[in-house]
């Protein structure tokens, strides 16, 4: 339905058009009103229909309804900002729901009547205090509802699982936070650390061992900063020269929200080999999986 938009822009382009050609009986006769308006509204009518045949979803009814209702009812500018805004409130609230959200648009409306109504001022700060909160809360029930959905109770099972019997495993070692970790070749040096830019080979595995990303044997800058939170925990146990396979919980890599085929709550294997730190600027970006601020 994205075309539609597109469509009733040109169409109104068409309508400005023939309202500025200049002419001074273009609005006056009757004749050319009847058939611009029956054009229009056929026109109209006709791409909906022809458009909506690529959405299966597609309500007619309930479209039709909306329609008419901003069509018949009192269309000043204001009552038409009223419905534009209901109309970015209800895909707010439908997004929610899509993320597990069971938010209702009834007590929204009976809480935005109350504020609206309400004698009492609102600053500017307070305005920026709201906003910080609701966009907070969202993030937290959508994390919440995430990490109740049966996939990331799977993965979060799973990687707890791996991790225990790796970290029994000779040669491998736990971390408070829960990184899991073997050393292969021991560097030389000092520890990296958070000013680093530490230039890294690295291959990425599912505990399944099948590989979702690497550097393709090539040395990638890496900003410790930048980074998931269990991969720049290695990176600073680690020494210029150094190689480990690092076994990351999903609480320290892409958590419940997961990242680009990366499960919600999976645990990740990292075969690393720390090259040497990167002397110069900070690059913007690094490899597509790993670098994202640190939470």
């Amino acid at each position: 339905m994205k075309k539609i938009l597109s469509l009733l822009l040109i169409a109104a382009m068409g309508i400005s058009f023939v309202g500025c050609n200049g002419k001074g009986d273009a609005a006056g006769s009757g004749s050319k009103v009847d058939s611009l308006t029956s054009e229009f509204g056929n026109f109209l009518g006709n791409m909906i229909k022809y458009q909506s045949k690529a959405d299966s979803n597609f309500n007619q009814k309930d479209f039709l309804k909306g329609f008419k209702e901003v069509m018949k009812g009192d269309t000043s500018s204001y009552y038409l900002q009223g419905m534009g805004m209901a109309m970015q409130v209800m895909n707010q609230v439908s997004s929610l729901r899509q993320e597990g959200v069971d938010i209702d648009a009834n007590k929204v409306l009976k809480f935005f009547e109350k504020a609206l109504v309400s004698k009492d001022s609102v600053s500017d700060m307070q305005l920026q205090t709201m906003m910080g909160n609701f966009q907070r809360l969202a993030q937290e029930a959508v994390s919440e509802a995430k990490e109740k959905s049966p996939e990331a109770i799977k993965n979060k099972k799973a990687g707890k699982e791996y991790q225990d019997k790796m970290a029994k495993q000779p040669g491998y070692k736990k971390t408070a936070s829960g990184l899991v970790y073997k050393v292969i070749t021991e560097g030389k040096g000092e520890n990296f650390t958070d000013q680093d830019v530490v230039m890294v080979k690295y291959v990425g595995k599912h505990i399944d061992g099948s590989e979702f990303d690497s550097s393709k044997g090539e040395a990638v800058p890496f900003p410790l900063t930048q980074v998931v939170p269990g991969f720049a925990e290695m990176l600073k146990l680690m020494k210029p020269g150094g190689k480990v396979e690092a076994i990351v919980p999903g609480e320290l890599a892409y958590g419940v929200n997961g990242n680009q085929g990366i499960g919600p709550n999976e645990t990740l294997i990292f075969e690393m080999e720390a090259v040497g730190k990167k002397e110069g600027n900070k690059p913007a970006q690094g490899p597509k999986a790993i670098p994202v601020p640190a939470k």
